[in-house]
């Protein structure tokens, strides 16, 4: 399963892109987010680990995000959890001087149950994507 959420954030690119890879603001804006511990490298240097533990409708789940590639302007990032590998590519282009454009392309690879769910409720995907978009946006315009 692959898609792309993409928005329009209200600030200078270098701010945004500060802000995003600077992981002591992940509680500031990621849904759910109960702990996040650095396993591996340092401050999303690629082939840093960490792990992310989520709460999501009263359930509690683990991710492990691999850091691929980082250029500041776009990272390249595995999560895994049970059933599910995921590449997530974040993009973000100067729009003007004062607009950053924010894409975030998913490509789902999906095993047992969570292949079912995905075949039967893709839409829940993506509406996470965009809650974790949104709750960017909203953190970076403050």
């Amino acid at each position: 399963m692959k898609y792309t959420i993409e928005t329009i954030i209200q600030k200078p690119l270098h701010e945004v892109t500060q802000l995003y890879n600077n992981i002591n603001n992940n509680s500031k804006w990621m849904p759910g987010l109960i702990t996040h511990e650095t396993i591996s490298s340092h401050n999303r240097e690629p082939g840093s680990k960490s792990i992310y533990t989520f709460n999501m409708k009263g359930r509690d789940f683990t991710i492990t995000e691999t850091i691929l590639q980082n250029n500041l302007t776009e990272i390249i990032a595995e999560f895994t959890s049970n059933g599910t590998v995921n590449t997530q590519t974040t993009q973000f282009s100067k729009i003007n001087d004062t607009s950053t454009s924010y894409k975030v392309h998913e490509s789902f690879k999906l095993t047992g149950f969570m292949k079912v769910i995905g075949f039967l409720m893709p839409g829940s995907f993506k509406k996470q994507t965009r809650q974790f978009v949104d709750a960017f946006k909203e953190f970076a315009e403050s």
